[in-house]
């Protein structure tokens, strides 16, 4: 699996060693592929491929809060903007629908779960680098229905924004500290932590936390 006959050059970012061992793992046993780089955070992966230039980006999702660099779909947005032709697939737990049709709204190319990360992800890489996007067997009935300006037709489905705001709150992120990741007001993310709250009918921020940790957003 390579461009042009060439060694496809590969940077992982994923938090967890064992994570990257799996992700190495499988690279080196299908050959033309070599990781030249790897990121535990996003500040670590930002400043990596500053320097390094590779061919595909594999990360993770959910990765430590560090360098000001932040993770979920802030960082998602920062990489296609500073690497608008880097094709990048998204390793994740998250089965969120939301969240999953932001990262593909965010410019993600492929995105494959975690659990099927050994069936999938050569799959993944070969249709993103022809060009294509890819979105894992477990996830595609998520992306079936297509928000519009960020709405959703079901009150009780969160929006992306929404769905983000709950995971950062559900990480332990103060209402201050996820404004300053997401570049929005103190407000807004207080009216959006409570728009979702009422969707949700939850009334405690422990029933919050509860629905963000069984609906894959932590």
């Amino acid at each position: 699996m390579s461009q042009n006959g060439q060694t496809l050059r590969v940077v992982i970012a994923d938090d967890h060693p064992v994570v990257m061992l799996g992700i190495r793992t499988l690279l080196r046993e299908h050959g033309a592929m070599q990781v030249v780089g790897e990121a535990s955070h996003g500040g670590e992966l930002l400043a990596l491929l500053k320097g390094e230039s590779c061919d595909l980006l594999i990360t993770d999702y959910s990765m430590p809060y560090e360098d000001g660099a932040g993770d979920g779909l802030p960082l998602m947005q920062r990489l296609r903007r500073d690497h608008p032709q880097l094709p990048i697939i998204v390793l994740t737990m998250t089965n969120n629908p939301a969240l999953i049709r932001g990262m593909l709204a965010a410019g993600v190319n492929g995105l494959v779960g975690k659990m099927a990360m050994t069936k999938e992800l050569l799959l993944a890489i070969n249709a993103v680098m022809k060009g294509r996007t890819y979105v894992c067997e477990a996830m595609r009935e998520h992306v079936a229905s297509v928000e519009q300006d960020d709405q959703v037709v079901d009150p009780s489905i969160l929006s992306r924004r929404e769905a983000e705001v709950v995971r950062l709150y559900a990480r332990g992120l103060s209402v201050t500290q996820i404004s300053e990741q997401l570049h929005r007001s103190v407000k807004t993310i207080s009216q959006q932590k409570n728009d979702a709250m009422r969707k949700l009918g939850t009334t405690s921020n422990t029933q919050l936390f509860e629905y963000a940790r069984t609906h894959g957003l932590i």
